[in-house]
């Protein structure tokens, strides 16, 4: 047992070395994920996986395929979406009109293959209508995974990604063509794709809403601490941080108020 848990911190080790990865998972989490790459190789130990990343770098991207997890679609839990539409987008925009603001900066962190900022894209559109011609709105989307985030710059999805969607919207804001449903220019120019490690990268600033969701369950509950101050440093004031509805993210009452429990919504005090 001894051995393993000594393999297991050097492997960890040695990919750190090698590929400037961090690893921030729960311990529990990263030995599944790691798992999932042994059977694929046909190995069994810690030890032997290394010499297979020594043999075969290729390796790598299929394991920070497997560290990532990607499952995502148009409007996933559409409750948190309505509440976005309803009670967040209406507040920041009174707010942006009364003190005389135009900018408008929303940020997708761990975004994967791009459903949930253009999601965030087409409540813009559709709240704002005529109106986004007066505001500089941009939505941020950032993720580790080079090969999702070129799958999200291509802006192209089959229907099981859209079952979540409403048919106005799917004929409003995407053009099918042969089996494929391809996102409208006007909704990708608001959205901006760059590959970046929230967790271990410096953060980006002047947000006025991040979503994070279904990330930090991962992490381990030191990490959920230190991620909660750094998008508290991220955002304007009063702003919003949207979590997964099934992540109970350490929040102190200094840094977050909770503006919207069922939906998981927090503001920024």
């Amino acid at each position: 047992m001894e051995k393993e848990k000594r393999d297991f911190f050097l492997l960890q080790r040695k990919i750190f070395k090698t590929r400037g990865f961090e690893f921030q998972y729960r311990p529990g989490f990263l030995k599944r994920r790691f798992a999932v790459r042994l059977r694929a190789r046909g190995v069994t130990s810690y030890r032997d996986y290394a010499k297979i990343l020594d043999k075969d770098p290729s390796e790598y991207n299929s394991l920070f395929d497997a560290l990532t997890i990607n499952i995502t679609q148009f409007f996933r839990d559409p409750s948190v979406y309505e509440a976005f539409d309803k009670q967040v987008l209406p507040a920041l925009i009174s707010t942006k009109r009364r003190v005389n603001r135009k900018i408008i900066r929303i940020w997708s962190a761990g975004c994967a293959s791009g459903e949930e900022p253009y999601s965030i894209a087409i409540l813009l559109n559709k709240v704002l209508k005529e109106r986004i011609k007066n505001f500089v709105v941009s939505v941020w989307a950032t993720d580790i995974d080079k090969d999702s985030l070129a799958i999200a710059k291509a802006g192209i999805y089959t229907h099981k990604s859209l079952t979540e969607v409403d048919r106005n919207y799917s004929s409003k804001y995407f053009v099918y063509t042969k089996g494929k449903y391809i996102v409208k220019e006007d909704i990708k120019r608001i959205v901006r794709f760059n590959r970046h490690n929230f967790i271990t990268e410096e953060p980006y600033t002047n947000f006025d809403v991040i979503f994070c969701r279904n990330v930090t369950i991962y992490l381990t509950r030191e990490m959920q601490k230190k991620l909660l101050e750094t998008f508290h440093k991220c955002l304007n004031k009063n702003g919003y941080l949207i979590i997964g509805r099934s992540e109970s993210l350490l929040t102190k009452g200094d840094l977050f108020c909770l503006v919207n429990p069922e939906e998981h919504i927090f503001m920024k005090v």
